[in-house]
């Protein structure tokens, strides 16, 4: 299975991301498309230098088509001029970000009422064959949202796609809705992942998750029909406080015994990686606020 570490703001940096040992997966910080396709200045937040193991996602933001279009032009061109940066394995279309800015402008949450208009942009970045595409999903905008089943309606038109596109590979659905706090229970929404996982889609469960004790409460709730459909997990907020919580899952689900660091040598290597590749000051200086390790 699949072990995913989530985006977070100003913290999934290359360094943060390659001290996450045993993360099958890593994504950059949401970026907006706009600013991508516009700035070039942006361009500096996309960080993908090298993870042994690891494979890379650029997160991104839109509700344009066009922008879409545009921003895969750019990304060769970046590419070309920063080979460096040449281990992107898939870029993401985050429907989950809960910022307002983001919802005030349509994209986000705001776009899983609209299963037309993400089947479009969804469409759009698959029309190239470099890289994988996901998006990243959360029940609803709200608990109406939630109430009306908007993302079934969506997963409904993804399904379509990923039928007859294979480069689909990535549905992300964080199960909590955008107005729901990060603190709050996630047992409630668990009655929703069976049905979730009937389509046939290739899901990775975010929310709720720290060990593997948590990961077989949650595939309780799953058919074993519909087991086949779950793809992985993945972790954002335990990895503040213990990078190696992928490693000790890994070792759980595959009966093995892996070292683990402590926290002196996890900071430690954190501080060697900020060397080879420097994250801005905004980076170092929420990983010390929000890591005790750090």
């Amino acid at each position: 299975m699949e072990i995913h570490l989530g985006s977070m703001e100003n913290i999934t940096c290359w360094a943060f991301r390659k001290l996450c040992k045993g993360a099958s997966d890593s994504y950059t910080g949401v970026l907006s498309m706009t600013n991508l396709v516009k700035r070039t200045n942006t361009w500096e937040e996309i960080d993908t230098y090298p993870i042994e193991g690891q494979r890379q996602w650029i997160q991104v933001a839109t509700s344009k088509e066009i922008e879409c279009s545009k921003f895969l032009e750019k990304l060769e061109e970046e590419i070309k001029e920063h080979p460096e940066k040449d281990n992107i394995y898939g870029i993401q279309l985050n429907c989950s970000c809960p910022s307002p800015n983001l919802i005030r402008i349509g994209q986000g949450p705001a776009l899983i009422k609209r299963p037309t208009k993400v089947a479009n942009l969804i469409k759009e970045l698959l029309k190239q064959n470099k890289y994988k595409v996901g998006i990243k999903l959360r029940l609803g905008l709200n608990e109406m949202d939630v109430k009306n089943r908007k993302i079934f309606n969506l997963l409904k038109e993804l399904e379509k796609i990923a039928k007859e596109n294979t480069n689909l590979t990535n549905v992300t659905i964080h199960i909590k809705h955008a107005q729901e706090s990060s603190s709050s229970d996630y047992d409630k929404n668990y009655i929703f992942l069976n049905e979730l996982a009937s389509y046939n889609l290739p899901l990775v469960i975010n929310g709720g998750i720290t060990n593997s004790e948590d990961l077989a409460k949650l595939m309780k709730h799953i058919s074993p029909e519909n087991k086949k459909n779950i793809k992985g997990i993945m972790l954002a907020r335990e990895a503040l406080k213990n990078p190696d919580c992928f490693l000790e899952i890994n070792n759980s689900l595959n009966k093995i015994s892996t070292i683990k660091r402590n926290l002196s040598e996890i900071k430690s290597e954190f501080n060697e990686l900020c060397k080879q590749h420097s994250p801005r000051a905004i980076y170092i200086a929420t990983i010390k606020e929000k890591c005790s390790w750090a």
